[in-house]
């Protein structure tokens, strides 16, 4: 076999590959085995027909199997023996086959790009810093008590604390019902701070068997939609809150917490845990961004491609039954996030050479911090999950990925800036890093 590689652009090359007659006439044979050993023809036993009226009945049909064959076979022989690279599947430019001839074709493949590793040891970060207020932890304390409150009937809604079941209708832009578009027994917790206002307030009066009917528009920032529904409310509760004394503490945290005092503290402290970590992430994914930045080179589509399915199929896990709507459009959905999933493409690109760069590789060490660590959260044996994660992909690659951010972490110069509540969580939701 012969194989002549060409460069086409920087992400693409060429190979053309010829064999012999004698290299492919093996798959011809097996090929028309098959052929035989499947052909029912009349006059004849199953499998039992003669070789040369196999190869005129099929004939059309044993020399495109063949060939498909062939095709791949030699591909993947040259792959391993020129040590190609290819990204994503070849595309067959060109066929060449006469009986007893040799037989010559060609394809054309994406590549990564060669590309030359600019300076990533002197980024300047701001490292956000942002401060626990007491209106931070009361709010947790809240969500806390929430768990523990008590319900109760109620014939109509005196404050946020009432918790609403409603039939929910979905209207047009004239007010007229759209038929399947109604959903039933809707929970509306109006304390849940999730809501928008616009569905809460006009809610806040609301009375048992009442229909009420709400339109505002509904902004994402990524899209942007109106809601024109008509809620009809079929059951009020009120929702009760445990009153937070040193008692309800000792009673719901027996083995933690004594007072009120000792639980504030340690809400106080996960809250700033919290922080320090979006903390981290922030200035990682500074640092990343600014390394893309200063590298400019194509990407191959096929990369691009994976990422998007990652994407989707993170989408898909976030969805009921982990199945996306019926009205995903995916080349709509591409065509927003394409900057995105370039970034991320670029990104895993450098990730790699860097890692090479670095010398950056997972040692039985890291692998065993990460099991005693984890095993610690989740309440399970060091042993168990340390089987688990030598040969867990995922685990080794976000190892991997730690240990490179820590070193580029290190090159950084960084600095602090205090930011308002809010602003991080804002940044941390724009994230591009897949990690």
């Amino acid at each position: 076999m012969e194989v002549n590689t060409k460069t086409i652009t920087k992400t693409k090359e060429g190979a053309e590959i010829t064999a012999t007659a004698e290299e492919i006439k093996p798959h011809f044979d097996k090929v028309q085995e098959d052929f035989r050993a499947k052909a029912e023809i009349k006059g004849f036993r199953k499998g039992k027909a003669p070789l040369s009226l196999i190869k005129k009945m099929y004939k059309d049909a044993i020399e495109s199997e063949a060939i498909n064959e062939i095709v791949n076979q030699l591909f993947s022989q040259a792959v391993s023996e020129q040590k190609l690279l290819p990204v994503g599947e070849p595309v067959l430019k060109n066929v060449e086959y006469k009986p007893d001839e040799d037989f010559t074709f060609s394809v054309e493949y994406e590549v990564i790009p060669e590309i030359e590793l600019k300076d990533y040891k002197n980024i300047e970060v701001e490292k956000p810093v942002q401060k626990v207020t007491d209106e931070m932890v009361e709010r947790e304390l809240e969500s806390l008590r929430l768990n523990y409150a008590t319900r109760s009937d109620a014939d109509a809604v005196t404050d946020t604390y009432h918790s609403l079941t409603v039939d929910i209708q979905e209207l047009d832009e004239q007010g007229m019902a759209i038929i399947g578009k109604r959903s039933q027994d809707q929970v509306i917790n109006l304390f849940d701070e999730r809501y928008e206002q616009e569905l809460v307030n006009p809610l806040l009066n609301a009375e048992k068997g009442g229909e009420y009917v709400i339109k505002y528009s509904h902004d994402h920032g990524e899209h942007k939609h109106n809601v024109h529904i008509k809620a009809s409310v079929k059951k009020i509760e009120k929702v009760t809150l445990p009153e937070l004394t040193d008692e309800f503490v000792k009673e719901k945290f027996k083995d933690k917490f004594e007072s009120v005092e000792q639980l504030h503290g340690d809400v106080r402290n996960q809250i700033q845990t919290i922080f320090e970590q979006e903390s981290s992430r922030t200035v990682r994914n500074r640092i990343a961004d600014e390394i893309v930045k200063r590298h400019d080179f194509p990407v191959p589509e096929a990369l691009i491609s994976k990422v998007f399915d990652q994407m989707i199929e993170d989408l898909k896990s976030r969805m009921p039954e982990n199945k996306l709507p019926p009205d995903f459009d995916r080349h709509a959905f591409e065509a927003e996030y394409y900057p995105q999933a370039e970034w991320q493409a670029k990104w895993s690109i450098l990730r790699d050479k860097l890692f090479s760069t670095e010398n950056i590789e997972v040692e039985d060490k890291d692998i065993e911090d990460r099991a005693e660590k984890d095993a610690v959260q989740y309440g399970v044996g060091k042993e168990q999950v340390l089987n688990l994660y030598k040969s867990n992909h995922q685990i080794l690659d976000s190892i991997m990925h730690n240990k490179l951010m820590d070193v580029l972490e290190s090159y950084a110069s960084i600095s602090e800036k205090k930011v308002k509540p809010g602003e991080q969580e804002q940044e941390q939701q724009k994230s591009r890093i897949i990690q």
